[in-house]
């Protein structure tokens, strides 16, 4: 008798605590479009960064540019 009370309990338990969870879910698309609004707090330095080596790589191409012309200028 007290393993069916038991048993009883422990289902109608279960049931409850089943039927009070949200009802609605976040689904991972919407979690993911969340994060993607906030702003990483790095993000400004990242930006720096990209930034920085785009110059580089322009300084670059100027430099090979200028070898490769004063290679032509000697032949």
């Amino acid at each position: 008798m007290f393993k069916t009370l038991l048993y009883i309990s422990l289902i109608a338990s279960s049931i409850v605590i089943t039927a009070c969870s949200p009802a609605e879910e976040k689904t991972t698309e919407e979690i993911a479009g969340e994060k993607l609004g906030k702003e990483h707090f790095a993000s400004d330095q990242k930006r720096a960064l990209d930034k920085a080596k785009g110059v580089e790589q322009m300084l670059q191409d100027g430099a090979d540019k200028r070898a490769q012309q004063i290679e032509e200028q000697s032949r």
